[in-house]
């Protein structure tokens, strides 16, 4: 209804365009042009010859000869998807190689398909024609039909998210409270492991933990519990990564699944066995909670600092290494040295408060603690939450 998108062109902009290759020998007689000869043997004074070559080579491409000048070697993917994006374009429009070309240029293709003219039909079939097919966004294009699709689907999450927060708060009112207290007792590992098998389920780490969110909102899930939950569907999102490169069943699939996999395992392994480093995560969703609860842009600015400040902050870092050590050595350092700056004042020169003031800080844990406790009722409290000190 929103947005149809042409899942073919998208996997074909993905694989690449083919690459062009030089032809050595073409088949005249088939109607393929003669490959332009080398002038090298020419003078450079020698403005007639040059020039004559120049139109004899004019006067046999323009005489409606196919130009058999290159070829391009299309794999299995992309020809799949060649064939699907135009039925009859593919088979009037591209012309393969057998007959035009001699056998040893056909054998540089090996087991890929070879055609004289896949780079032009990949600009006409692909490149050129829209993405979006249908949908209420479509006649306004790829790029604004896009942007008003995301906007509305983020409408939508934004709205399906507070709406699952309402009627939540409403379920604990009753029996389903004390079940889900019971649940939340469980232990770590045994959370992690639930939350594997609820992500493996749903196909999506995104609705596991959206589910989540709202619970520890209305202060039902602890913060404990969250985490080893939202680690266990980190672990889980993979088995989509994972059955789908089984079904391929290449080296590459395999290998960037499994390197999906145990980036998680590794992560989990830094930062949840030990209990010092578990508070790491803890209090840093602790402060980030607490400014959010003051400052309603905490949120979008974290965001912006963390997926794309950061990364492009590193990224830039990375090019400048490529380009010279010494001057990728010397912009880490600067780049260190004003967060260390920057570090000292937040915490040592007391910045923080002036963000945010101890009292503040303090009656906002405290309330934070009281709700907790009325929400479980008679259940036992939790340990009060460490002090948040930046």
């Amino acid at each position: 209804v929103v947005i149809s998108n042409n899942k073919y062109i998208i996997n074909a902009l993905a694989l690449g365009a083919p690459t062009a290759i030089a032809t050595m020998v073409v088949n005249t007689t088939a109607g393929c042009a003669p490959l332009a000869r080398r002038l090298d043997g020419v003078a450079v004074g020698s403005e007639d010859a040059l020039g004559g070559s120049r139109r004899l080579v004019s006067r046999r491409l323009s005489s409606g000869s196919l130009s058999c000048s290159e070829f391009y070697c299309v794999g299995k993917d992309l020809d799949k998807n060649f064939k699907s994006i135009s039925s009859s374009g593919y088979k009037d429009k591209l012309t393969k190689c057998k007959g035009y070309i001699s056998s040893d240029d056909l054998k540089k293709c090996g087991k890929d398909t070879c055609y004289l003219n896949a780079g032009k039909y990949f600009t006409s079939y692909v490149e050129e024609r829209p993405i979006i097919k249908g949908g209420f966004v479509e006649g306004a294009g790829d790029a604004g039909g896009g942007i008003i699709a995301l906007i509305f689907s983020l409408l939508l999450l934004t709205g399906g998210l507070m709406g699952l927060c309402k009627i939540l708060k409403f379920l604990f009112l009753g029996a389903v409270k004390k079940a889900l207290i019971k649940a939340t007792r469980m232990n770590d590992y045994v959370a992690i492991l639930g939350g594997v098998i609820m992500t493996v389920i749903v196909q999506s780490s995104s609705v596991t933990t959206s589910a989540l969110t709202p619970l520890c909102g209305v202060g039902a899930l602890p913060l404990e519990k969250m985490l080893p939950l939202t680690l266990g569907a980190n672990i889980g999102t993979t088995a989509t990564a994972l059955i789908a490169s089984l079904s391929s069943y290449t080296h590459g699939s395999i290998h960037i699944a499994l390197c999906h996999l145990f980036f998680n395992i590794i992560g989990i392994l830094i930062w949840f066995p030990v209990p010092v480093m578990r508070r790491v995560p803890l209090g840093a969703a602790r402060l980030l909670g607490l400014y959010a609860s003051y400052f309603r842009l905490v949120p979008l600015i974290y965001i912006i600092i963390a997926f794309v400040i950061f990364p492009g902050i590193f990224l830039g870092i990375s090019a400048v290494f490529d380009a010279s050590i010494a001057g990728g050595v010397v912009v880490l350092l600067v780049v260190l040295a004003l967060l260390g700056v920057f570090e000292f004042w937040w915490i040592r020169r007391g910045g923080c408060y002036k963000v945010l003031p101890e009292e503040a800080r303090q009656e906002s844990l405290r309330a934070l603690e009281q709700a907790d406790r009325e929400l479980r009722g008679d259940g036992p409290a939790l340990e009060a939450p460490e002090e948040a000190s930046a």
